[in-house]
């Protein structure tokens, strides 16, 4: 490989690992602006191409941003606040019942409004309902943030890196393929959680009886209802999801009565000035000839047996999303299985995408919110201790997609 085509990855991946790492506390959007600023001065990316990959994203922009007004609608309404003060009170003081009801709450809330909108809204109202009771509420975070990525790869929607992948996926197929191993991945990492921090969910609480919702509360929930229905109408009519999220979103704010001022403060403009930095950097190295490199790869696995194919497509794409963050690989991704010749190179791909950053701080958007929410409010996760627990949930859960996958070949 050229020496050029090597300084290339080592930007990418320098720019990458100071996305995750945030030296000084600069934010995660300067250093993906100028990674891409410095491949583009560099020459390996025009101007014209790199604009180019970002507006030809303009699906999961607009999902991205549909997805912040759904969030915006349930925080300013106090809807997700409702649903966290049911599950204290169903849990009926028992914290190990009440982390099994959060945990089983963040997932359907995955399933419906996306990863994100698990980590950056559930997050902070799960960390007050547990720290105002006392005990300790590390692993109650730690389930908001594990299951918003574990629990993203079996519908389309429920992550913005699987419309990346498959920008108007068969709906049937897609459940068939992730939606059994995303019920089994579920099922992992509850229980091995619940044996991890078996110590600290000792213990009883005190909790009131919850209000009955209000009405803003009842509108809010069923217009994200709707949403739903309207996400797999798109797929069953085979239209993009990006304006119909947005358009849901929209609707969503007005239904909960969320004024334009209180809406756009909730909009995360960073975060597509992120996005678009990943675009430009991930283009770069498809321009260089890497995908290219990784489809040649992966149609050697194939000749070897279905198997080898599925396992490499999945293990190569759980790990480049701990060392690149999972976007730019689902970017890289969405390259591959346009040139593929079916499918079937996809799924094993979601689930490398969506499953692998649970290994690390830098693996999803979703865990580099979840930081930053944390730090916030003074809690401090390192790297390290965020790799103990990946070590042991993610590869299992990988072994049974694969596997599942291979079966149903």
């Amino acid at each position: 490989m050229p020496g050029s085509q090597w300084l290339l990855l080592a930007i990418a991946g320098i720019t990458m690992s100071l996305v995750g790492i945030r030296p000084r506390a600069i934010p995660e959007w300067m250093w993906a602006l100028a990674g891409a600023a410095l491949v583009i001065a560099l020459g390996f990316e025009p101007v014209g191409a790199a604009l180019s990959a970002i507006a030809r994203q303009w699906n999961v922009l607009f999902f991205v941003l549909g997805l912040m007004g759904l969030s915006a609608a349930a925080e300013e309404s106090g809807a997700f606040t409702w649903v966290a003060e049911v599950m204290v009170e169903r849990a009926r003081g028992s914290r190990r019942r009440l982390f099994v009801l959060l945990f089983l709450s963040g997932a359907v809330l995955t399933f419906l409004l996306s990863n994100d909108a698990t980590a950056i809204v559930f997050t902070p109202l799960v960390y007050r309902a547990v720290a105002k009771r006392g005990g300790d509420a590390l692993p109650f975070l730690f389930g908001c943030v594990f299951v918003a990525d574990t629990a993203s790869f079996g519908l389309p929607f429920a992550n913005p890196a699987n419309i990346l992948v498959l920008p108007q996926p068969q709906i049937l197929s897609y459940i068939w393929h992730l939606g059994p191993p995303q019920l089994a991945a579920i099922a992992i990492n509850l229980l091995l959680f619940l044996a991890i921090f078996r110590p600290q969910l000792r213990g009883h609480y005190e909790f009131d009886v919850s209000e009955a919702p209000n009405a803003r509360v009842v509108r809010t929930l069923i217009a994200m209802c709707c949403v739903v229905a309207a996400y797999i109408g798109a797929l069953v009519f085979d239209w993009p999801l990006g304006p119909v999220a947005l358009a849901g979103g929209l609707i969503t704010l007005a239904v909960a009565h969320v004024g334009p001022i209180a809406a756009v403060r909730h909009v995360g403009w960073k975060t597509f000035v992120l996005l678009a930095g990943l675009f430009a950097l991930v283009d770069a190295i498809a321009r260089a000839g890497f995908v290219d490199r990784i489809s040649h790869a992966l149609g050697t696995t194939a000749s070897f047996g279905s198997l080898p194919m599925i396992a490499a497509a999945t293990a190569g794409a759980a790990l480049l999303s701990n060392v690149f963050n999972n976007l730019p690989v689902a970017v890289a991704s969405s390259y591959v299985v346009a040139h593929a010749s079916s499918h079937l190179f996809a799924y094993p791909l979601i689930v490398g995408i969506d499953l692998g950053p649970n290994l690390t701080t830098t693996g999803s958007l979703a865990t580099i919110l979840w930081l930053a929410i944390l730090r916030e409010r003074g809690v401090r996760i390192s790297a390290l201790e965020y790799l103990r627990l990946g070590v042991i949930v993610v590869p299992p859960m990988i072994v049974a997609n694969v596997l599942w996958l291979w079966l149903i070949h």
